[in-house]
């Protein structure tokens, strides 16, 4: 895939429990055993490697306030205070790992514990759509009514060792706009291929990403927005072919007496642009043209005793996709000074 947008994320294994020996470490006096209410939560919920983990700890029982909060990071005290409920961790990079371990005391004595273990991880989410682009074309293919949208996960799971996770040993739940795709979902799923958004929707693409231990998830995301064809008009050359550096625009001038026009319809539903399901309707100045059956998506103009603007419309359309439509017009204004100078070749053609 090319010029690939890519949408990255990361996400963190979080493990919450209370202290079993609490009890023991209160007076007979101190009441009740509220470990089981101390809590921890993470905003963002999926930090990228780099970035600020806001850790809050939470309790509906414990009056946090009153007590002071002690928070430790892979076992070295990181800050204390009284009420000190939140915290802010730079996350490290990706293999790292880091178990934040919050602490409630009380006149001395411990009255809860909560724990949280951080693995970094990062998925890119590509995409592109099967639609029509033309050789070299450096852009992403874009879905439009009809077409296939062709998505990669490529999940970034690292071992404190250094090593990745293997695709092949993760499991991979695809959705489109939060319902679950089962038909492409599962072990070593890494690939789905999906169907491109109906004609001016736009479809939230999900995949979530984890191995059968729990030890490594992850999620990404994309908007998918679906698109109409382009009709975009090259000149046909005779020695170089189809000019595609230079796509003419509303106003052109041609120093030519005769030339050959390609229509290239970016992102249509089809494999190439003389597709046997595209139709092509010419018409110049008003008045259709028949076109070359083995090549509907050109035309050549002769020019020659005539003269003023040739008004070029093209309307494009499909045998059985009746949503796919598209239309595009042009004038071009032949000089007829083709024995004189063309000046750069590889310039645009607008004027």
């Amino acid at each position: 895939m090319t010029d690939r947008r890519t949408a990255r994320f990361i996400s963190l294994v979080l493990l919450f429990f209370a202290w079993p020996a609490l009890a023991q470490l209160l007076p007979p006096e101190a009441g009740l055993d509220f470990g089981t209410d101390f809590s921890l939560s993470i905003t963002p919920e999926h930090p990228a490697p780099g970035d600020t983990a806001h850790i809050t700890a939470h309790s509906t029982l414990l009056d946090l306030d009153a007590g002071t909060i002690t928070w430790y990071m892979n076992g070295a005290k990181y800050a204390s205070g009284r009420g000190l409920s939140e915290a802010d961790i730079l996350v490290g990079p990706l293999g790292s790992e880091m178990r934040i371990e919050v602490v409630l005391t009380e006149a001395g004595f411990e009255r809860a514990a909560a724990e949280a273990l951080i693995r970094p991880t990062e998925i890119d989410l590509l995409w592109e759509s099967d639609s029509y682009a033309p050789p070299l074309f450096r852009g992403r293919a874009l879905p439009s009514e009809g077409t296939t949208l062709r998505l990669e996960a490529m999940p970034h799971f690292v071992r404190a060792n250094r090593s990745f996770v293997p695709a092949s040993d993760i499991y991979f739940t695809w959705r489109r706009n939060d319902y679950v795709v089962k038909s492409v979902s599962g072990r070593g799923k890494s690939r789905a291929l999906l169907e491109s958004p109906s004609l001016f929707g736009t479809d939230t693409i999900s995949v979530e990403a984890r191995t059968s231990d729990g030890a490594f998830s992850g999620e990404a995301s994309i908007r998918v927005p679906s698109t109409e064809p382009i009709l975009t008009l090259y000149e046909n050359h005779p020695i170089f072919g189809i000019m595609y550096h230079r796509a003419f625009g509303a106003q052109n001038l041609l120093p030519e007496v005769e030339t050959s026009f390609v229509a290239v319809p970016y992102f249509a539903n089809a494999t190439r642009a003389g597709d046997s399901g595209l139709i092509y309707e010419w018409r110049v100045n008003g008045n259709r043209i028949v076109n070359d059956v083995s090549h509907p998506n050109e035309i050549t103009i002769d020019a020659r005793g005539s003269t003023g603007i040739a008004r070029i419309e093209l309307a494009l359309s499909h045998i059985t996709n009746l949503f796919l439509n598209s239309s595009g017009s042009w004038a071009v204004t032949f000089t007829g000074n083709a024995g004189e100078t063309q000046g750069n070749l590889f310039e645009s053609a607008q004027q």
